[in-house]
């Protein structure tokens, strides 16, 4: 579904047309998931954040300008849901990975995706799963992760290598 075609969608959205909500849903969820993903690694926590992003979405979906990319859009809102989620759990306690898998995954999870991106820092791998897997441009990238423009492409060249070495290895 092109960007035109999941705006049309919104606007139905907006107009009283609840199902078109189906098809934003649809059209969204893997990019979302993915955002949460990236920071916590937990399945239950990820649907119930994946289920808070879409209600953050829908209340704020008249600032949502037409025109831009809805997906990059979402995804932020994602993102900061989940790094939101991270920031109250560490002020009720002081997380220890290792007993708190709910909070951080274990490492039976997504295998592949976990080994290709081991040795990358946080940054370098929220930016290939956003350009390989989301298929992101790196301005979408730039702006869901609010960083320059720059840096998404220094960290992604240096991203590539390192799994490449890895890979190699």
């Amino acid at each position: 579904m092109t960007n035109k075609e999941l705006d049309k969608c919104i606007i139905d959205f907006l107009d009283g047309d609840e199902s078109s909500f189906d098809l934003i849903y649809h059209e969204t969820k893997k990019s979302v998931y993915l955002s949460i993903y990236t920071i916590i690694k937990n399945q239950d926590t990820i649907e119930d954040l994946m289920q808070d992003t879409y209600m953050k979405a829908i209340n704020a979906l008249n600032y949502y300008k037409i025109g831009t990319n809805f997906k990059a859009w979402i995804s932020r809102i994602a993102r900061n849901n989940a790094l939101n989620y991270i920031k109250r759990k560490n002020r009720e306690e002081i997380i220890d990975a290792a007993e708190r898998p709910d909070i951080y995954g274990s490492t039976s999870e997504s295998y592949f995706l976990d080994f290709a991106t081991r040795n990358l820092t946080e940054i370098e791998k929220d930016i290939i799963i956003y350009r390989v897997i989301l298929d992101l441009k790196f301005k979408e990238i730039a702006d869901v992760m609010d960083i320059p423009l720059g840096t998404i492409y220094w960290n992604y060249q240096n991203a590539i290598k390192k799994i490449k070495e890895e890979i190699q290895e």
